[in-house]
């Protein structure tokens, strides 16, 4: 069985994710659409509800996932975005994911992530 290394929330390709990272691989699934957003469509006039729950057709689901086997990783950058954020790059052979978070947990994402690449 694998151990949790790491848990935080961040930002993939501008929607909010939780991000697993395990002592042989790293896991992210971004979070579902807020009601506040639905609960606003439905206080509008009933014909304008209906047009919106055709148009977004509200999931609650989640909406992707992704897993990284660590053997994958290639590659680990960070760079500031921000004056609140750091954006991190994890390289692997087939994909490019970028996670936006605090400066701090970027921190530790990255020697999380550099313990398992090595």
């Amino acid at each position: 069985m694998s151990d949790l290394i790491l848990h935080t929330k961040s930002r993939i390709g501008g929607k909010n994710a939780d991000v697993h990272i395990y002592n042989n691989r790293v896991e992210w699934a971004l979070e579902p659409h807020s009601m506040g957003y639905n609960i606003t469509a439905l206080v509008l006039p009933l014909f304008t509800v209906f047009l919106s729950l055709i148009w977004m057709r509200p999931s609650f689901k989640t909406q992707a996932t992704e897993v990284i086997p660590a053997s994958k990783i290639t590659s680990i950058q960070t760079k500031k975005d921000g004056p609140v954020n750091t954006k991190v790059t994890v390289i692997t052979s087939g994909n490019t994911i970028e996670f936006r978070t605090s400066h701090d947990k970027a921190a530790a994402i990255k020697v999380a992530l550099t313990g398992l690449a090595v």
